[in-house]
């Protein structure tokens, strides 16, 4: 499968010897971290992205022919502890993530880069030693939302949230355990019976 790389990455992949770097960011509740595997904190597409130096690991990203959700594991290390305090603090599952490999020319700068993954936060271990920590993302593909099941019940509360004023399942909860009867002769249709013709039954209700 072909893919559109940015012009800046063709050339510099085809070169003899390719410096790449890492860059990972999070969106937490209470702010987005952004970092990357350098030593100083570098400004890259618009926004400053905090040195980490050598990220720990990254699990290896897969990608195959069938549709189907991979997932990815960042693992960083030597974290402040203003950002450990933003990781306890802050609501992380289900926000997103991303990740890009960037290449770097001979000047140290970065001159292009091409978004590898981007997913949802899952769980995220934290092995907190005093000074500096090390935080384990388990993050998952947004394509493992297809396999979660989606449930609708012909309730006013949800035709409500659906297309509020409507009043079409208004009295669905009071018929559950309503008794219907059927086959009982009632007035109505004794009355009916005058209009019968052909020998048939009198309609019931």
């Amino acid at each position: 499968m072909a893919r559109d790389l940015p012009t800046a990455v063709t050339t510099a992949i085809a070169q003899r010897v390719v410096p790449l770097a890492c860059f990972a960011e999070f969106e937490f509740s209470d702010g987005t971290v952004r970092m990357w595997n350098g030593y100083e904190p570098v400004e890259w597409q618009g926004e400053t992205w905090l040195a980490s130096g050598d990220f720990a690991g990254i699990s290896t990203i897969d990608e195959t022919t069938e549709i189907g959700a991979s997932g990815l594991a960042f693992t960083l290390s030597g974290i402040p502890s203003s950002i450990l305090a933003l990781a306890y603090g802050s609501a992380y599952r289900g926000r997103p993530c991303r990740l890009w490999i960037a290449t770097i020319n001979t000047a140290g700068e970065i001159t292009g880069g091409v978004q590898v993954f981007g997913g949802l936060m899952d769980i995220m271990p934290i092995d907190d030693q005093g000074e500096t920590s090390s935080i384990t993302i388990q993050a998952e593909s947004r394509m493992v939302d297809l396999g979660r099941a989606r449930t609708s019940r012909y309730t006013d509360a949800e035709q409500q949230a659906l297309y509020p004023g409507d009043r079409g399942c208004e009295y669905v909860t009071s018929l559950a355990e309503k008794p219907l009867p059927w086959g009982v002769a009632t007035p109505a249709s004794a009355a009916s019976a005058s209009y019968n013709r052909g020998g048939l039954q009198p309609f019931m209700e």
